[in-house]
């Protein structure tokens, strides 16, 4: 074979393999993002969430959605749904940013107008102060899934990783692999941590020593510090502003661990603060976790500071679904604005 034609066979080879690969990946498609992809029982199989929620984000099987980072986590969808009747997603992310935050749900609400709950959950990824806020995380963040123009995601398709994740997704439908979230969202990513270890916990809540006596602040909302910036705020009146009259919307204060409050007192005092005029302004509701109650004075509810352990998300979903639905009673663990 001469070496011209053992170019064109390798070529003409090479061409064919790269069409097919790529091929396969539009057809499996692994993020549910491809129009013409086959009939297949997919589920959210990328270990990255960025890459996983688009898909539920547009799904029309949900009504309501919770956004937030891992404080929220463990919401389960399916208790909530039994509460109040609705059809929840968890599209909570891992060390999500506000920018993060804002991008999921202007892609939820695109394709739920008549969404009927949005929960959006406020923790330190709301809270700090800065003058400009961090978009990302080291975490890989595809902005072409959430964009409008479906036909670009093509453009990105061919990749190792949605390689990787196409031989995930036929893993699991020929049940040889667990997908990583339900088809909700949620995970319970607490069974990665082992057995709870009071101890352990709270060497994790006390890293400078557990103190002779202890405080848990109340925490109330004050606008004390007019000089404090809080720049991921612009993005949360972006938010509420895109939702206000046309989909309920509740922000939810999470529970962090009173030490942890206490030594931040005077920033979530004003974060809160700054927050309530925001969601006043755009008729949004709160719900605040993030005071003094049994749930933020008990160590054996923490994993560490930001987590609580899943027995707490049980009372989160009672208290929240309370809210949802209209009915009222006194609570400890709570406070509403």
């Amino acid at each position: 074979m001469s070496s011209a034609k053992f170019l064109r066979t390798f070529v003409a080879s090479f061409i064919i393999l790269v069409v097919t690969v790529y091929a396969a990946i539009l057809l499996v498609d692994p993020y549910q993002n491809v129009p013409f992809s086959l009939p297949l029982d997919r589920a959210p199989i990328s270990t990255n969430q960025r890459f996983a929620y688009p898909a539920l984000a547009r799904n029309p099987k949900f009504d309501s959605v919770i956004i937030g980072s891992s404080t929220l986590r463990l919401l389960n969808p399916k208790i909530l749904n039994e509460l109040t009747g609705a059809r929840f997603a968890n599209l909570s992310m891992n060390s999500a940013t506000a920018y993060e935050q804002m991008r999921m749900h202007e892609l939820f609400v695109r394709h739920h107008p008549d969404a009927k709950h949005v929960i959006i959950g406020i923790d330190d990824s709301w809270c700090r102060r800065e003058m400009d806020y961090e978009k990302y995380t080291f975490r890989t963040f595809p902005e072409w899934m959430y964009d409008q123009n479906q036909w670009n995601d093509f453009l990105y398709m061919f990749n190792d990783k949605a390689l990787e994740n196409s031989v995930r997704l036929l893993e699991f439908i020929a049940g040889k692999r667990q997908s990583k979230y339900e088809t909700d969202g949620y995970r319970d990513f607490t069974v990665d941590f082992g057995a709870y270890d009071l101890m352990a916990a709270r060497k994790r809540l006390y890293p400078h020593g557990m103190a002779d006596s202890r405080r848990v602040p109340e925490v109330s909302p004050a606008t004390d510090l007019k000089g404090w910036a809080f720049a991921a705020h612009e993005l949360l009146d972006k938010m509420l502003a895109r939702s206000e009259s046309r989909v309920p919307t509740m922000l939810a204060f999470a529970p962090m661990h009173g030490d942890y409050l206490a030594n931040g007192e005077a920033l979530y005092r004003e974060c809160k603060g700054q927050i309530l005029k925001i969601a006043r302004a755009r008729k949004a509701g709160i719900i605040d976790f993030m005071v003094d109650s049994v749930i933020t004075r008990m160590d054996s509810n923490y994993w560490d500071p930001l987590h609580f352990r899943v027995e707490v998300a049980r009372r989160l979903e009672a208290d929240i679904a309370t809210e949802l639905v209209g009915a009222t009673r006194p609570s400890e663990h709570y406070v509403t604005y």
